[in-house]
């Protein structure tokens, strides 16, 4: 038990210094908005910094009688949840400081225990541990994204993402529940055996993977179970928002990763390769074609969104065509994973400087930046670029690696399909620039942009990021290769 226990402890770290953060609000005379702050922001570092020595280490195997399986994929996944948690937790203190009405230790409690519902999902190895991963992770997001409870966007975004969030789980344990009625176990690493041979609940085993499918896709924000993001991502407070695009990705797509064998006996490999490469299509199509009309900084970033589940799941259809082995794919969408959270997390830190507090962040803020707030504007050019995939930037390299994979597993016409969205993509992402730089700001109008230590970190460190993934990609490669390939 206490080899599970230390294991597992990616996991429990961020759980604990929630627990210890509370507890701690609760003393009487320790009780302030400074050192909730920092013992969330600490209790984060701590685990960031635990789950790269695992990674570095090689502490890996199974705990909890296979239940769990603290993988190098694992790791990868922990590690970036816990920065997507730590970053997300620095921008929280200028935005929390302009609306002390939650400004409470709750919240980042809350933060803490979904990332650690998040590094549960990267390890579970079982479809009960999945599910309670999912709800853990879940329920702390319904309560931070309806955290502005004077706003009726926040309260909207809480009910909407509760609402379809508990749609999505009932189809999510449906076929969990016939999945192990078709092969006799919950163990994901046992499931693809059996479902092989047991040929004859093919059926049943069909419907299981499809439901469970739904479940996962809808918190990866794919299309058609898109609907709820523009609003929530919109609603929710700008740091939840940045948490939620980047960290409950990466958690759901690991478990995602963990499925495509059993979901390829499932669905067998051609049809659950080309149900899952549709439903990338879609998504490419949906987020993309809606990115274009959006006038609101964070709707269009919830549309961009939608268009990069789509190209992550060009890997994933990649893996599942070719039986839910091909070592190509799980790295392209590794590599992919840490790019998104890095330059995601970086334009999310811009927008935040551009809220002036009603919670409308609309483009027409990025007007004159460029002359205004040159450095400002270079980061938000930078990564405006980095998701458009432009290179030298990350997001190029994440691109080009899940759509090779691609065409590794003979999928040619949807890495095709694939890049012609990319392009499509390029015009609300150069939008972007030309407002900086092109457009003047209307005459008369000051504004002021604050911004302060914690934002200026998180995006310097988005920046290093984006670019060190860009420029030195290989190291990256060849480390997200040798985890896949364990």
């Amino acid at each position: 038990m206490d080899q599970d226990l230390a294991l597992v402890g990616p996991i429990l770290l961020p759980a604990l210094a929630a627990l210890f953060l509370i507890v701690v609000d609760l003393l009487p005379g320790a009780r302030s908005a400074a050192s909730s702050f920092f013992l969330g922001a600490f209790g984060a570092l701590v685990s960031l910094g635990f789950t790269l020595k695992f990674l570095l280490d090689g502490k890996t195997g199974f705990a909890f009688s296979g239940t769990m399986l603290m993988d190098e994929p694992a790791l990868v996944i922990a590690v970036i949840v816990h920065l997507s948690t730590f970053l997300s937790i620095l921008l929280s203190r200028k935005y929390l400081a302009d609306r002390a009405d939650i400004e409470h230790a709750e919240y980042y409690a809350f933060i803490l225990v979904s990332s650690s519902g998040m590094a549960m999902l990267a390890a579970a190895n079982d479809l009960i541990n999945i599910f309670l991963a999912i709800e853990l992770l879940s329920i702390p997001l319904y309560c931070l994204a309806a955290m502005r409870r004077r706003q009726a966007g926040s309260i909207e975004a809480g009910f909407k993402y509760l609402l379809l969030g508990a749609f999505a789980s009932a189809f999510l344990l449906f076929g969990m529940g016939l999945l192990f009625g078709a092969s006799g176990t919950t163990s994901m690493a046992a499931m693809a055996d059996e479902l092989r041979r047991h040929g004859e609940s093919g059926g049943l085993a069909a419907l299981g993977a499809s439901m469970f499918l739904i479940g996962v896709l809808f918190k990866i924000a794919a299309a058609p179970f898109h609907a709820w993001t523009p609003d929530v991502y919109e609603g929710a407070p700008t740091p939840i928002t940045a948490f939620m695009a980047t960290a409950t990705k990466a958690a759901a797509f690991a478990a995602l990763l963990r499925a495509c064998p059993a979901i390829a006996q499932a669905l067998t490999p051609e049809i659950g390769g080309k149900l899952i490469g549709g439903v990338a299509i879609l998504s490419m199509v949906v987020g993309n074609l809606g990115a274009l009309r959006q006038q609101n900084i964070k709707r269009l970033l919830a549309y961009s969104s939608i268009a990069h589940a789509g190209y992550l799941l060009v890997g994933v259809a990649a893996i599942v065509s070719s039986g839910g082995q091909l070592a190509s794919g799980t790295a392209g969408v590794l590599y992919y994973l840490a790019a998104y959270a890095a330059m995601n997390l970086g334009a999310f830190a811009i927008a935040l400087v551009l809220d002036r507090g009603d919670g409308r962040e609309e483009l027409n803020e990025l007007r004159g930046l460029g002359r205004e707030r040159p450095m400002l504007a270079a980061l938000m050019a930078i990564f405006a670029l980095a998701m458009a995939g432009i290179p030298p930037t990350a997001g190029f390299f994440g691109k080009l690696y899940v759509f090779s994979a691609a065409v590794d597993a003979g999928m040619i016409s949807l890495a095709v399909i694939g890049a012609l969205m990319s392009v499509i993509g390029l015009y609300y992402y150069l939008r972007l620039l030309i407002l900086m730089y092109v457009t003047p700001a209307d005459e008369g109008e000051t504004r002021v942009l604050r911004t302060d230590g914690f934002v200026a970190v998180t995006s310097l460190v988005a920046l290093v990021l984006v670019l060190w993934l860009g420029i030195l990609p290989d190291w990256m490669v060849e480390f997200v290769r040798s985890a896949a390939a364990g």
